[in-house]
């Protein structure tokens, strides 16, 4: 991959945690009058540290996969939210 394709990769990355991060905050606000913690609330954002440390290289490896990380961030909000609304 050249410069701007990883740019463009950790900007898709980016805006799906951002994305998954705010919707989660206000189904659980406004959608289901839940008060939780700042720390599960941002749970999509670890995902996306997570796609920082781990994900980026050049080994060629399927764990690289900017659309892995994009789908493993929409998996644990929708755990997030079911976990807090049970």
């Amino acid at each position: 991959m050249n410069i701007s394709a990883d740019v463009a990769a950790d900007l898709r990355v980016a805006a799906v945690a951002a994305g998954c991060t705010v919707a989660l905050s206000l189904v659980l606000r406004y959608g289901l009058g839940i008060a939780a913690s700042p720390l599960l609330r941002l749970s999509p954002i670890a995902v996306y540290f997570g796609y920082l440390f781990l994900g980026k290289g050049s080994t060629g490896s399927a764990f690289e996969n900017p659309r892995l990380w994009m789908v493993l961030t929409a998996v644990v909000t929708v755990a997030t939210g079911a976990y807090l609304a049970t």
